[in-house]
């Protein structure tokens, strides 16, 4: 039985995008003329995990901004979208909101919180919701002036800038927002103050604080600054403990050495999983899934940084205090499960810097007070999270150089591209032949208008764009382009292309946007038909000599009387030059009656999938595809 795959599943899915590309780290901001800083959450989002975390060569895993997974260990208004094997995806939950719990502190010893507080900073019973955010971008044309909020940590610097001081014109390749002096803070724009916080009651201080907020827009997506900005409400005594008086007290040490405490500087930090071992996902091989040692599986000849070759134990190891301060022990890495990485100049578009234990010992004043003279949160390490990881703030660690007219220091930050399955729109391996997506990255336009492929037969120009695919033997070919517009392409790796690393490149006129493959014999990825992983498939009933086919839909299938047997046929791609798979649905075993190519459209695979009866009752139920040895994305269904 090999059914054809309806029209519309192919063009639905070849050319909507239901995720959003990912966007190297480092603390800074020291190299270049330091006036123009760039934004980490611009400059370094092509690394960051599905956590939004990531690390330096050092080894120090940490948040930028909005660290979803530790909010959604914590409950605060955060719920699962789907699992994929490059991390699970989150969304904000609808109101009603909870208020949001703390998330860590400051090195002013301030608490942190997530989006979420009262809306009435006096009244305990007012209702929830998301604190706004006082910063927007600046209504400007060029960069010639600082902000007000920005004055303090330039020092000697005027807010009217000298020529030799001016950023870059504002265009496709510096666009506003990417730099943090493109931001103003406007006092009646948002709830939180310059600093991005607030004075405030809030459920852990019934009689008030000056509180930090994480900060996200209304689709849930970090806005500036993201947890606080260029300095430090408070007195900053807070830091790395060198040493650690006798007389501070046991809290935590592997378990409570003492009764609960209600004091949030004890009671806020997340111990519970102390004992788990960290778990890091590879993005060499995101399908083997998490592991306790990393990188396990490093190509050879690729240079990486960090790593543990022994498990390590994740969140806070150790909490001791005195009258006026905590002392926490730990090793730097959540209880959650972090990477794959990924960044489109490195071999594979792999992120090659690992996390490491970082051994840390972190004092935090227990009576924090406001600063007469605010002191500035520079680059690096400001605050941890109440797992012990840590945190740093909005720089990225380059800003803009007037001598050399580009930014110098930090990440690398040139228009490129970056590619994914055209199928699952997860980063990773592909194999030869597969259906791929390529978006832009930093300013870089893959084509020149919008355009779809007329035939079944695509070409190899389309919307002014080509795209060459050249193989680890230094072959070049063209690829076969299915749908182009400035915004993205949809192409097909050639089937003949060597496998290891390779290199994807999109020219357009005169411009060329690299990003960098990872080709392996078979990498399956199923197509979804929202953003819920609901699989792009169609159910074939079979009652003795009546075949029926229709699409697969949110609602429960039936499967008909003990005499009619349903076939779940699933779409993807990226097989390569395997004739076989197994599949799982509902974590039980189902038969695949065909697994290859589709036979009308190149690069589409196709498998035929037995339901087992026994599913009968079990509603919403995972289907996943394993091809040598690879399992695919998991993609799901209803069944009545």
């Amino acid at each position: 039985m090999q059914p054809k795959v309806a029209c519309f599943i192919l063009f639905t899915c070849l050319s909507t995008a239901f995720a959003q590309p990912p966007g190297g780290p480092g603390p800074g901001g020291a190299a270049g003329d330091r006036i123009w800083q760039r934004n980490a959450f611009y400059g370094e989002a092509q690394t960051f995990d599905a956590c939004i975390g990531h690390q330096p060569g050092n080894g120090t895993y940490h948040h930028h901004a909005n660290p979803v997974c530790l909010r959604a260990q914590l409950g605060d208004n955060i719920e699962l979208v789907r699992s994929t094997r490059i991390g699970d995806i989150y969304k904000e939950k609808p109101a009603p909101y909870a208020h949001s719990p703390i998330l860590g502190w400051a090195f002013d010893g301030f608490p942190i919180y997530g989006p979420y507080g009262y809306s009435d900073s006096k009244d305990a019973k007012s209702a929830v919701r998301r604190m706004a955010s006082g910063y927007r971008v600046r209504n400007i044309t060029e960069r010639t002036s600082l902000p007000d909020w920005a004055l303090p940590i330039h020092n000697g610097v005027s807010q009217q800038l000298t020529a030799a001081q001016y950023g870059p014109k504002i265009s496709t390749l510096y666009p506003i927002g990417r730099y943090l002096e493109d931001h103003e803070w406007v006092q009646s724009v948002g709830d939180l103050d310059q600093y991005n916080g607030r004075l405030t009651v809030t459920p852990e201080y019934p009689q008030g604080t000056y509180a930090y907020f994480i900060t996200i827009d209304d689709k849930g997506t970090p806005a500036f600054p993201y947890i606080f900005s260029g300095q430090f409400y408070g007195t900053v005594s807070g830091g790395t403990a060198r040493t650690i008086p006798d007389s501070a007290a046991d809290y935590f040490n592997g378990t409570l050495t003492q009764a609960a405490s209600t004091a949030p500087a004890l009671a806020a930090w997340s111990i519970k999983n102390s004992k788990q071992t960290a778990l890091v996902t590879s993005g060499y091989e995101p399908t083997t899934g998490p592991k306790t040692t990393w990188p396990t599986d490093v190509p050879s000849g690729v240079v990486i940084s960090g790593g543990s070759s022994t498990p390590l134990l994740a969140e806070v190891q150790r909490l001791r205090f005195t009258d006026s301060t905590v002392y926490m022990n730990s090793n730097g890495l959540g209880s959650y499960v972090m990477g794959p990485w990924f960044a489109m100049d490195m071999p594979g578009g792999v992120f090659n810097n690992f996390p490491s234990n970082q051994s840390f010992q972190i004092q935090l004043p227990r009576a924090p007070v406001a600063a007469t003279t605010k002191s500035a949160t520079g680059g690096g390490t400001q605050g941890i999270w109440v797992n012990g990881v840590s945190m740093f703030n909005a720089i990225d660690g380059a800003s803009y150089s007037v001598a050399s007219g580009a930014d110098a220091g930090g990440p690398v930050v040139v228009p490129s591209s970056v590619h994914v399955s055209g199928a699952s729109f997860e980063q990773g391996p592909s194999a030869p032949g597969s259906l791929m997506a390529a978006f832009p990255m930093f300013g870089s336009v893959l084509a020149t208008s919008t355009e779809t492929a007329s035939s079944a037969v695509w070409p190899t120009t389309l919307g002014g764009a080509t795209v060459t695919v050249k193989d680890s033997r230094g072959v070049e070919r063209a690829a076969s382009i299915y749908y182009a517009s400035p915004g993205q392409i949809n192409y097909r790796i050639p089937s003949d292309c060597a496998l290891g690393f390779a290199t994807a490149t999109v020219k357009v006129g005169s411009s060329s946007y690299a990003g960098a493959l990872n080709i392996r014999n078979a990498y399956p990825n199923i197509f979804m038909a929202n953003a819920s992983g609901l699989a792009a498939a169609t159910l074939t009933r079979v009652s003795g000599t009546v075949q029926t086919s229709e699409a697969v839909s949110q609602s429960p299938v039936d499967l008909g009387p003990a005499t009619e047997t349903v076939y779940l046929v699933l779409y993807g791609s990226g097989i390569g030059d395997q004739s076989s798979a197994t599949a799982t649905i509902g974590s039980v075993k189902a038969d695949v009656l065909y697994a290859g190519a589709q036979g009308t459209y190149q690069g589409l695979d196709q498998y035929n999938v037995a339901i087992p009866r026994s599913l009968i009752g079990k509603g919403k139920v995972e289907v996943v595809l394993t091809v040598s040895g690879r399992v695919s994305n998991t993609v799901n269904m209803n069944i009545k």
